[in-house]
């Protein structure tokens, strides 16, 4: 048991797929994703392996491939955004509504958020709930939108009218 207790774990592997058949044609599609990360603490491996399972399912969904085919504009809405599964940097515990954060590109709902992303290039300022904040692409493939608090707060900017 002792030899147990010394093992450290560097990295894990995660990988999933999924075989489709798109219409009643005789050829079917395979697509395979397979990711390796990283970690410093022998427990964040569940935490790791959850994010990364997320991640190919998010790759693997049908829904992306729908929402490529029709192009349609998306409104952004603060309050929803505000209720988006926002993560903090160091803890990973839910984020308060002021604070500093990250979501998975493809989670659901932060479509419209992604697509701003893209089309204002590097980064974005945007309402969510009652803050204003700087929202970015990270990662090594774009696969976190980060957020911070921007430099002015709009709740500042309320009081003095």
């Amino acid at each position: 048991m002792e030899a147990s207790k010394r093992v450290q774990l560097k990295r894990v592997v995660v990988g999933k797929g999924k075989t489709s058949r798109p219409s009643d044609a005789e050829e079917w599609a395979k697509e395979y994703y397979e990711i390796e990360a990283s970690i410093e603490n022998s427990a964040e491996l569940e935490s790791a392996k959850a994010n990364l399972c997320g991640l190919i399912d998010g790759w693997l969904s049908p829904h992306k491939q729908a929402t490529t085919s029709t192009p349609k504009r998306a409104h952004l809405n603060p309050q929803e955004l505000g209720k988006l599964p926002w993560k903090t940097y160091k803890s990973k515990e839910d984020c308060k509504p002021d604070e500093a954060g990250w979501i998975f590109t493809n989670t659901q709902g932060a479509e419209a958020l992604a697509d701003l992303i893209k089309k204002q290039g590097k980064e974005a300022a945007v309402q969510i709930g009652d803050c204003r904040f700087d929202v970015r692409f990270s990662g090594a493939e774009k696969q976190f939108i980060g957020r911070a608090p921007a430099k002015t707060e709009v709740k500042q900017e309320r009081e003095a009218t």
